[in-house]
């Protein structure tokens, strides 16, 4: 994994909401990679009802991708995935922008409560929608896959994580031999989990279980994924007031190659554009003398969270804030879906809203994009 300026990437526009998505057709599954977000993620679409939005008309597609490329972000973090929908376009546009694309497994796959007992059915359609045109190998825009998001925050253990991977290289090896062997994380919450440390309480039971799983070299493959909002001090230089930084000991203890998937401080806080130039800034330098241990940031995050009040402090993480105004509206029909969970999908809309660039912006490119 060569792509280290990396972005968090679910950018959805008014009238999402995470509590209310899988009551809508647009929205299920808090997917923003499929053909029907294009809107949003690319230069054109036209729905089954013949609503359309693209670059050179009045209605406008946002086309983030493009906007990213131009920030200098060579990686994208994604959330939630759908493995129903088409997501190849997705992957073939940023692949003409060169960016890669970590590939999430949703939550609900590893919830023992949801998808995990369906596993062994669930992970082929997962590694078919991660898979090129020919279903020959991973698409190539593939940099990594993810699994999971904050197992403390959203229920699910490190057992379960190792079950679902485990299954995972298993399958992988029976049914998709000649698949290329992409690197393999699990987004952990910067909680200590009974550690000495941030993460270490979850990685020794995950790691002291999937180092010792040598099909389809997983145990080769695997990085570790914490999520920071700490500065370039305790990353660097003394966490914990040990004399060290986190990065060094997490590297010397677990010896896997370190990606931070998310990274980033709000801009509600004192001295935040402070902090983040600090927490970048540090990141890059490390990783020019250690390429081998930290492989990858991922800046927490491209937009604001739009479901969020404004006044929250959690609303104030973007590079860019949602500016109120409209670009396009497009309206669906059941044809520009691949499954109807609730019904028919012709009422379905989405509004494509306007962004506007913070002072975060500003820092993010000028340390992904030097002169």
């Amino acid at each position: 994994m060569t792509n280290f300026n990396g972005i968090c990437y679910q950018p959805f526009p008014p009238g999402y909401d995470p509590s209310s998505a899988n009551t809508t057709c647009i929205f299920f599954g808090s997917d923003i990679a499929y053909d029907p977000m294009a809107p949003i993620w690319g230069d054109a679409y036209t729905s089954s009802t013949g609503s359309s939005c693209d670059l050179s008309g009045p209605n406008k597609a946002r086309n983030d991708i493009q906007t990213l490329a131009g920030m200098g972000v060579q990686l994208i973090r994604l959330y939630d995935w759908e493995p129903r929908n088409n997501h190849l376009k997705f992957l073939n546009y940023c692949n003409d922008h060169n960016i890669k694309v970590l590939v999430p497994v949703s939550n609900y796959f590893v919830k023992p409560d949801q998808g995990l007992k369906d596993m062994n059915t669930l992970i082929p359609k997962l590694i078919d929608s991660f898979s090129n045109e020919n279903k020959s190998d991973y698409h190539s825009a593939v940099a990594g896959i993810i699994i999971g998001n904050e197992p403390e925050v959203n229920g699910f253990s490190a057992q379960n994580c190792i079950d679902f991977t485990t299954a995972w290289a298993k399958i992988e090896d029976q049914q998709y031999s000649g698949y290329r062997e992409v690197q393999i994380g699990h987004p952990v919450d910067f909680g200590k989990y009974g550690g000495a440390y941030p993460c270490f309480g979850f990685w020794d039971p995950l790691l002291g279980a999937l180092n010792a799983v040598t099909t389809k070299n997983l145990n080769k493959r695997l990085f570790l994924a914490p999520q920071t909002y700490n500065g370039d001090d305790y990353l660097f230089v003394n966490a914990e007031s040990s004399g060290r930084g986190y990065v060094d000991l997490a590297y010397d203890k677990y010896q896997k190659p370190i990606l931070f998937t998310e990274i980033g401080y709000g801009r509600s806080n004192a001295g935040y554009q402070t902090f983040v130039q600090g927490q970048i800034a540090g990141c890059i330098t490390y990783h020019s003398q250690n390429p081998d241990k930290l492989i990858g940031i991922c800046f927490f995050q491209f937009a604001d969270k739009v479901w969020l009040d404004s006044g929250s402090s959690e609303a104030t993480f973007g590079t860019f804030s949602h500016a109120g105004g409209t670009m396009c509206t497009i309206k669906y029909g059941d044809g520009d879906f691949t499954h109807w969970d609730h019904g028919s999908c012709n009422n379905d809309s989405m509004t494509v809203d306007t962004l506007s660039a913070t002072p975060l912006h500003d820092i993010v490119v000028k340390n992904y994009k030097p002169d």
